[in-house]
């Protein structure tokens, strides 16, 4: 029997929502606003070089696009991307899970 397997471009998303930090991040964007990342900080209670971190995972996995608008830099979902990612996500699960 081969082994299954998916996309580094999805394991890397999923790594990259594997974390109550990061879910709570990914909440905050619900509204539909751009946020910096001290808006980000505060809201989900972590230190600026925490929140910093996970953006940048985020980032990194496509989940999260950023602007530069002076020096502050906002972020959102890449909300195409995610939809992207998830419809992969339910193929594999529906593939995978048949009786």
């Amino acid at each position: 029997m081969t082994e299954p397997t998916v996309s580094p471009e999805l394991l890397e998303f999923l790594k990259s929502i594997a974390s109550e930090s990061r879910i709570k991040i990914l909440l905050l964007f619900l509204d539909g606003q751009e946020r910096t990342v001290n808006q980000i900080a505060e809201a989900v209670g972590l230190g600026q070089p925490t929140t910093s971190e996970h953006l940048a995972i985020m980032k990194r996995s496509g989940v999260l696009v950023s602007t530069k608008q002076g020096k502050e830099v906002y972020y959102q979902p890449d909300r195409d991307r995610v939809l992207h990612h998830l419809k992969t996500l339910r193929t594999v699960l529906e593939n995978c899970c048949k009786l």
